[in-house]
């Protein structure tokens, strides 16, 4: 048995340069693959780290007794960015420091995140400045942040009563980890699948490079005797060679990748390099399956070689493959995802296993049906040209080394094409939703209990780009089953900041839902207010709004206890002079944490296409990187197939067929499969993103852009591969080729 394997590695490093090369192409293929696996199984551990140190930082205020340290918090808001941060002033002088801290800052100084920083020295930040006069005396460290662009900031404030706020006791609550929304939890679901079985696909593709060769060595042992099992154990020792090769290359891109996740232009996915470590046992996971998986392929592939290694020597025309089995997964694949359109139930987990088991079954179904429509194709084909007769003779006599290696590059294309159509649907969603909120002019201004409200209200209506200041008064009601309501009463331009109240007249009532379906307070109840006093509610006119709740003049809020009302400022703002709602927020710098200004109105539209735009180059950059790997491949066997038909293409150049001719041959035969494939990728990639985004109810929206990139990307490979050939092939066709020993 160990002398079995070690023939099997002798004849995969043994030999010449070309031994070598197919060797360390095999290894960087599966070592992409290999790299790709270890940072999905480090990503769970990075979110861990990222939720320990949130919790780190927590502040812990559920203790009895005096609190040494009085806190305030707050959020500052930027344009389309929030800035978290905490006002702190210390009772005593023991008190305890927050994550990344190395001392509790004093009145008037602050300690701001290293991103915080940047943003401030920068000229987009000069707006900014002046809602930071405080002296920055260090920056947060990395153990008091969630991730290396987390914007937050401590700042020191003695004025902060003993009686407001937040007592706090220390640093380190942990909560218990809340699950994700089903339906986020499913997309992302989708998302790994789509991009990791490419990968899986993709070991074994890089597996069978040079496998024609490989087939006719194994064969040629078979027929001087060698035992079905010795052939295997050979196969196996020469296949683990190139899969431990993978190994190899697959932990060193790893570490070479890890040190540019904190470079990932996006906040919410840039990571430290430190926490994106792979678990011990998904690393396990990952070393034992490559090789296990590349060794089952190579077993699976050469049953044939076992069989009939006869055939294999002699280069017979392979046996026609069947059709029917090849259309199970797709058939099964559609029919589970189309089960689950119109679904508005729960998303539990059976929803789970059929939608994921769906995709699992369509993007299988790639890879098993190109083979037989490549074979098809090349069978219904006829050479209206000498080259395409030469390419197309070829393909016949051999159809499944090119269709394995185009399959990989198609399942993979199929995926980047399925994300582009969920993100293009997403996005259209999200930037329609943004362009809604961009037609509010208000900034909302909800000021602390003890706060001049004169004051705030003649600053805000100094400040530049604001045309009026409204108010709106607030209570809160207490409908049956203890479900609290908020109710908002101002004139109707105050009520039209807050909801779409077009007919506004005094005496109108509104009610902005939470969602469909819920319990909120209906026209006629009787409601109990903070004094618990009975309020019935008038008739409402259901709108859409900026938050749910009752909206009413004050002709309809009549015999309402206004008993804890909470007044808020609507500061109307005149979109024409730019950054108004900035300029406004400065204007009440100086009240700090006291006033609370929200505008609803930021048009974000451009950061969020920004945001969708990184991740489609991403996905075009992974494409890309794969379809550059396959074009290698396509390489090394359009080169070994030259090396092989040296002689048949030195006799045809010496009859007088023009090396134009066989150049273009050679271009037919890596087009065809490669055409296909790209065909099939989309066309799959397309339908599925369709099915997985009419299970989730939303529109479809579709990539063009990225999808014609990807095609013309396909198509310049070809042209490519065939060009680097060509020098192969003018040494093919020389005289020396004429050479037989």
């Amino acid at each position: 048995m160990i002398n079995d394997l070690a023939l099997g590695v002798r004849l995969a490093v043994g030999g010449s340069r070309k031994s070598w090369g197919r060797l360390l192409l095999q290894g960087v293929g599966i070592g992409l693959c290999v790299a790709m696996l270890l940072l999905a199984a480090a990503v769970p551990n990075a979110l861990d780290v990222r939720d320990d140190r949130g919790d780190a930082r927590t502040m812990m205020t559920d203790r009895d007794g005096p609190a040494p340290i009085q806190a305030e918090e707050m959020y500052v808001h930027f344009r389309s960015q929030d800035i978290p941060g905490t006002f702190l002033k210390a009772r005593t002088p023991d008190a305890p420091v927050p994550p990344g801290l190395e001392r509790l800052p004093r009145d008037g100084e602050i300690v701001v995140s290293p991103a915080l920083a940047e943003l401030l020295a920068s000229p987009d930040g000069e707006l900014l400045r002046p809602r930071f006069p405080q002296k920055v005396i260090g920056t947060i460290g990395a153990a008091g942040l969630i991730g290396p662009h987390d914007l937050k900031f401590y700042a020191g404030d003695s004025k902060i009563p003993d009686d407001s706020g937040v007592a706090v006791y220390g640093y380190g609550k942990m909560y218990e980890r809340m699950g994700m929304d089903p339906v986020l939890w499913m997309l992302s679901l989708v998302g790994v699948v789509v991009l990791l079985f490419p990968v899986l696909v993709f070991v074994s593709v890089a597996t069978r490079l040079a496998a024609a060769q490989r087939d006719r060595r194994l064969a040629a042992l078979r027929l001087v005797g060698a035992a079905a099992g010795r052939v295997r154990l050979i196969a196996s020792g020469e296949t683990l060679v190139g899969a431990l090769t993978g190994l190899v290359f697959g932990v060193g891109f790893f570490f070479a990748v890890r040190p540019l996740a904190d470079d990932v232009p996006i906040p919410e996915l840039a990571l430290y390099p430190g926490d994106l470590m792979p678990t011990p046992s998904l690393t396990a996971v990952v070393l034992v399956t490559v090789p296990v998986l590349a060794v089952l392929t190579s077993l699976f592939a050469m049953r044939r070689t076992i069989i009939e290694p006869l055939g294999v020597v002699r280069h017979q025309k392979p046996v026609r493959r069947r059709l029917w089995w090849r259309l199970v997964p797709t058939g099964g694949g559609i029919a589970l995802l189309a089960s689950q359109f119109g679904d508005s139930g729960e998303k539990g987990s059976t929803f789970q296993v059929v939608v994921i088991a769906g995709v699992v079954l369509l993007m299988l179904g790639i890879p098993v049906l190109l083979p037989w429509l490549v074979e098809r194709v090349v069978n219904w084909m006829r050479g209206a040209t000498p080259a395409l007769q030469l390419a197309v003779r070829r393909l016949q006599l051999d159809a499944g080394t090119a269709a394995r290696v185009v399959g990989g590059v198609a399942v993979v294309l199929a995926g980047t094409v399925t994300l582009q159509v969920i993100l293009a649907s997403v996005e259209k969603d999200v930037v329609s939703e943004e362009k809604r909120d961009a037609t509010h002019n208000f900034v909302a201004l909800t000021p602390k209990d003890d706060i001049d409200t004169a004051g705030l209200n003649e600053a805000v209506a100094a400040s530049k780009g604001v045309r009026a200041v409204h108010v709106l008064d607030r209570v809160f009601v207490t409908q049956s089953g203890s479900r609290n309501t908020m109710v908002s009463i101002g004139t109707c331009t105050a009520l039209k900041a807050q909801a779409d109240a077009t007919d506004c007249v005094d005496g109108k009532a509104y009610q902005v839902r939470f969602a469909r379906d819920t319990a909120e307070a209906m026209s006629g109840e009787v409601v109990m207010t903070m004094d618990k006093s009975a309020w019935t509610v008038p008739a409402l006119q259901e709108v859409s709004g900026t938050m749910p709740g009752i909206y009413l003049t004050p002709a309809a809020a009549k015999g309402l206890d206004l008993t804890g009302n909470r007044p808020q400022l609507q500061a109307e703002l005149d979109l024409a002079v730019p950054d108004a709602a900035e300029h406004m927020r400065n204007s009440i710098a100086g009240y700090g944490w006291r006033v609370h200004a929200y505008f609803i109105g930021q048009d974000d539209t451009a950061e969020v296409e920004l945001i969708f735009a990184s991740i489609r180059r991403a996905l075009l950059a992974g494409a890309v990187l794969t379809l550059l790997l396959a074009g290698a491949s396509l390489l090394v066997m359009a080169l070994e197939q030259v090396r092989e038909r040296r002689r048949p293409l030195a006799v045809l150049a010496a009859t007088g067929v023009p090396r134009g001719t066989l150049a273009r041959s050679l271009l037919w035969q890596n087009g065809v499969p490669l055409v296909l494939s790209t065909v099939i990728a989309v066309g799959t990639g397309i339908g599925l993103g369709v099915m997985v985004t009419r299970v989730f109810n939303a529109e479809v929206a579709y990539d063009w852009t990225g999808i014609a990139a990807l095609t013309g990307a396909s198509m310049a490979l070809v042209l490519a591969v065939t060009a680097l050939t060509l020098p192969s092939l003018r040494k093919a066709t020389g005289a020396l080729g004429l050479q037989s020993e």
